[in-house]
């Protein structure tokens, strides 16, 4: 009697070890409270953005991706169909997160002058908090193809518009300050891309860069009157 007692002991410790045991199947729950306030797809995002920064987009694998994000491949799977797509949405939210910083720090009743160095200094300044993953985005995303190059065209043409809109606000147009053409925006906007990428990928100076692209931008606009005289650099 004693005997079958502690068999039956025993079967329901084992059938409670394996009870509590977790599957390696099991979702991967945060593990911690700030973690659980996060969405999973964010947390994805900057799970990858880490690894980026760690391995580089080449050697970066979706068991990173989720290492970092604390969560599982299904979680993975369930937000992004490959790498490639969580690739793609984290270069978008990258690049909406300078176009933001760009918009909100010109004060559109400052001097015309003011509001070209405030929109370059926020620019560099956005791209200096990471420097690591804006050399990374335009020197590596290239690889996503199609989905790369439409956020390109959609960079570019975002930044050309907000020039030419800020070339005919009132300030500017009190100065004297020369309204941006569409094919000028175009041209101002590919040549401040392309000195910006040489920049991140040889290690140069940010600052020597944004003195040069805020004189580059106030010869382009200058026009006659006030802003022909007071743009001298």
């Amino acid at each position: 009697m004693i005997e079958d007692d502690r068999r039956d002991m025993s079967k329901q410790t084992q059938t409670a070890q394996h009870s509590t045991a977790p599957s390696a199947q099991a979702r991967v729950e945060p593990s911690t409270a700030s973690d659980a306030l996060v969405p999973p797809r964010q947390r994805l995002l900057d799970g990858l953005a880490r690894a980026i920064r760690d391995k580089g987009v080449q050697n970066t694998k979706v068991s990173d991706i989720v290492r970092n994000a604390r969560t599982s491949k299904r979680t993975f799977y369930e937000c992004f169909t490959d790498k490639e797509a969580c690739l793609a949405e984290l270069a978008d939210d990258w690049a909406d997160s300078l176009r933001q910083a760009v918009v909100a720090a010109v004060d559109r009743t400052a001097p015309w002058d003011e509001q070209i160095d405030a929109a370059v200094d926020a620019f560099l300044a956005a791209i200096a908090r990471d420097p690591v993953l804006s050399a990374a985005i335009p020197r590596e995303f290239p690889a996503l193809g199609g989905q790369y190059f439409a956020l390109f065209e959609k960079d570019i043409e975002f930044y050309a518009a907000f020039y030419m809109e800020l070339s005919r606000g009132p300030m500017m147009r009190r100065a004297g300050v020369q309204p941006l053409s569409w094919e000028k925006a175009i041209i101002l906007v590919g040549g401040l891309s392309e000195l910006t990428d040489r920049v991140l990928r040889t290690g140069g100076s940010l600052a020597a860069a944004g003195d040069a692209m805020k004189e580059s931008m106030k010869l382009l606009v200058r026009g006659r009157g006030d802003a022909s005289e007071s743009a001298v650099i």
